[in-house]
């Protein structure tokens, strides 16, 4: 049986970024929410590896990597050696530090 996805209360509705040790990470929280705009501004040319299914998963099936599946209330995290991985808040919370955010509490990337 699957786990339910984590909350991503506290999490701004955008893209931002983290430290983790001494590396920027930048992060997709994934939800109802997420449009096409921010899929593409996160992934860039790596758009085209996209597939959104009928229940709302995402499938990310980039050449040479293991496909990925988000489902909403996960993060999706994008590495500076530009891998890819499916996180939750749990996880993110363990391994990095609060998200960078503006005063308006919006997302810096």
């Amino acid at each position: 049986m699957a786990q339910s996805p984590s909350s991503l209360e506290g999490f701004p509705k955008g893209e931002f970024a983290a430290f983790s040790t001494a590396k920027m990470t930048h992060f997709l929280p994934y939800s109802q929410d997420t449009t096409t705009k921010d899929l593409k501004g996160f992934f860039g040319t790596n758009f085209q590896y996209l597939t959104k299914t009928p229940i709302g998963r995402l499938k990310i099936e980039i050449p040479n990597t293991e496909p990925l599946i988000v489902q909403y209330g996960e993060i999706i995290a994008r590495f500076t050696n530009g891998k890819f991985k499916v996180i939750d808040s749990n996880y993110f919370h363990k391994n990095f530090n609060d998200p960078l955010v503006d005063e308006d509490s919006k997302g810096i990337y």
